[in-house]
């Protein structure tokens, strides 16, 4: 029987409850635990034979944990004490390793549904048998850990949820799906927050990166398949125009989308109307940013100095800079649209090897 890291962990934390050195043994005698214990040890045939009955042998007490696929429990002393012990153990792992396969089935199933894996006619049948509900609002959440595996990320998330209904199931190696339900008293840019303090709560605690995308929220459980690719796709295109930014809502990127569909050669000429070589010295990396930071706050110039650390008139000047170059006065909301498309499609060029 396989026990994944999640669940060893889990075991060793009943068995260090006992004051008696304790053994975990998969079916073939090998030591499970304590981790990295080289031993095979030779389990007599009595225990194959009948596994939930402890049977004393060589000064030791050895139980297993079910009928099927067991795994056993072996404890140094063969008293009545130890015995009783050794069965409460068995019970308590059983007990454990029953729910974890519950939990397992349930999370390959909502894997299955957000891959649309799942024709729609069994979509019912199978929320039934998980006892997930068919209509709530929900929104999926695609956490991409660029530099740690899913299974340890999916163990601090799952210590971390804050409601039942919410669920969670590893979507590839380094990828999380969550189903999150949206009550009505909670807006999208609440969710926005949540998603964000994640992402925070990661690269504080790891050190390692996390790109979040967000869905739309869907009613029906039937219409998830569509909120995963939106979710998933909100990170695939966010991170080509936005390479700054670690969260990213599927209905904040309208423009990048719709930019997303025209072709690279395409894009290229149109960039190069702004973007060339007379211009070059001019769009360096810190009147980029001027300009970037100045589309961030809605075209406020007193709030982009402020952002900035510069004088007001120190800002209108690089503006101006900008309008005598190209023609364009950012502080008018045709030009700002017209450049800050021009801009996006340079981005547009950029290698798309990287899909999610």
């Amino acid at each position: 029987m396989y026990l994944d890291h999640r669940v060893t962990v889990k075991i060793a934390r009943i068995l260090n409850m006992i004051d008696l050195s304790a053994l975990l043994l998969d079916n073939s005698g090998s030591v499970i635990l304590p981790e990295g214990d080289p031993r095979v040890l030779n389990l007599p045939e009595a225990i194959r034979t009948n596994p939930t009955m402890p049977l004393v042998y060589g000064g030791f007490t050895l139980i297993g944990t079910s009928e099927d696929q067991p795994v056993f429990i072996c404890l140094t002393g063969d008293s009545e004490d130890v015995k009783k012990c050794a069965v409460l153990c068995a019970e308590l792992i059983n007990m454990m390793l029953r729910e974890d396969m519950s939990q397992t089935n349930r999370e390959q199933s909502l894997r299955m549904m957000l891959r649309g894996e799942v024709e729609t006619s069994e979509f019912e049948t199978l929320a039934a048998e998980h006892g997930i509900p068919m209509q709530a609002n929900r929104c999926v959440l695609y956490f991409y850990f660029q530099d740690l595996e899913a299974e340890a990320a999916l163990q601090m998330m799952n210590d971390g949820l804050d409601s039942e209904e919410d669920m969670l199931t590893e979507v590839g190696r380094h990828s999380i799906a969550l189903l999150k339900v949206m009550h009505p008293d909670e807006t999208f840019e609440e969710l926005q927050e949540y998603a964000r303090a994640i992402e925070d709560t990661f690269q504080t605690e790891t050190g390692k990166s996390v790109l979040v995308g967000i869905s739309e929220p869907r009613e029906d459980l039937i219409n998830i398949p569509e909120a995963f690719e939106e979710a998933r796709n909100a990170i695939n295109i966010g991170r080509i125009y936005h390479s700054g930014r670690t969260v990213f809502a599927y209905r904040n990127l309208l423009l990048e989308r719709f930019l997303n569909e025209v072709a690279p050669d395409m894009s290229a000429q149109y960039n190069a109307m702004i973007f060339n070589r007379k211009t070059a010295r001019l769009f360096n990396e810190e009147m980029v940013h001027t300009i970037e930071t100045f589309f961030d706050n809605s075209l406020n110039l007193s709030e982009t100095a402020r952002k900035l650390y510069i004088h007001r008139n120190t800002l209108v000047y690089r503006l101006e800079k900008v309008q005598r170059a190209i023609g364009l006065d950012l502080r008018n909301f045709d030009d700002a649209v017209t450049f800050k498309m021009m801009m996006l499609l340079g981005k547009n060029t950029v290698s798309r090897k990287f899909r999610l």
